[in-house]
């Protein structure tokens, strides 16, 4: 996580240093900045890996600038994903506030995304193959989001497990098929997280192990994040 976390600080900074944020370089050339639709237009999407994000921004239950959707292919074998990525699987998406910081990492039903559906446990093995190495259409981008997974790691187990209790609990009397086609529940789960915080924190957790002073076991996914929160009728889960 400490390696991934100086990946995304660093990559922030440069990109600060130029009077840009990860938002803004994602942007550039592409303006005016529309609503609805996707950046890049055609989603990026590593040959090798077959890993994809986009960008977009539209009306929900976030204050936000926007917000990118990650997916990865549902088995290393099918990298070639057929009609609307109907072989992709929906890992999670990153909201960014009005100064192109992120701000929060949430969970999406099912019929938001289509595709593939996938438990957590299976949903965190794709994830931990994610990979967005190539130069398009931004390397740092491309880069920061891929270093944003490992950095946040311990806080998407937690927050793909509130989605899938929170489905499970509606699911009660209904099948989970017809939870996960609710249109009424587009959003899932919500988790608030700081980077800066979550540094700062990883930080401390090493000057103390460095110093000889007991860490606990498992403090890593309290660090830079709020409670989970459940959305538009789902339940929501604990911490």
């Amino acid at each position: 996580m400490r390696k991934a976390g100086m990946q995304v600080e660093r990559i922030m900074a440069d990109l600060a240093g130029c009077g840009l944020n990860v938002v803004a370089d994602l942007l550039r050339g592409q303006e005016p900045f529309t609503e609805g639709l996707h950046y890049p237009p055609d989603d990026a999407t590593d040959a090798r890996t077959g890993a994809r994000f986009y960008y977009h921004a539209h009306a929900g239950p976030l204050d936000e600038h926007g917000h990118f959707h990650l997916f990865a292919p549902v088995s290393p074998q099918r990298r070639e994903v057929g009609e609307r990525g109907k072989d992709l699987v929906h890992l999670v998406a990153i909201s960014m506030d009005v100064w192109g910081m992120p701000q929060a990492l949430f969970s999406i039903n099912h019929w938001v995304s289509g595709g593939r559906w996938r438990d957590a446990g299976k949903t965190l093995d794709l994830l931990g193959r994610y990979r967005v190495e190539h130069a398009y259409p931004s390397w740092l981008v491309n880069r920061w989001i891929t270093a944003m997974l490992r950095l946040f790691h311990p806080h998407i187990t937690a927050l793909l497990a509130a989605r899938d209790k929170a489905i499970g609990e509606v699911a009660t009397g209904i099948s989970v098929a017809a939870a996960r086609a609710d249109r009424r529940r587009p959003v899932v789960a919500i988790m608030p997280i700081d980077v800066g915080e979550l540094l700062a924190g990883l930080q401390q957790l090493e000057l103390r192990a460095g110093g000889g002073q007991e860490v606990e076991s498992s403090p890593l996914e309290r660090l830079g994040k709020g409670a989970v929160q459940g959305r538009d009728g789902l339940s929501p889960a604990g911490k």
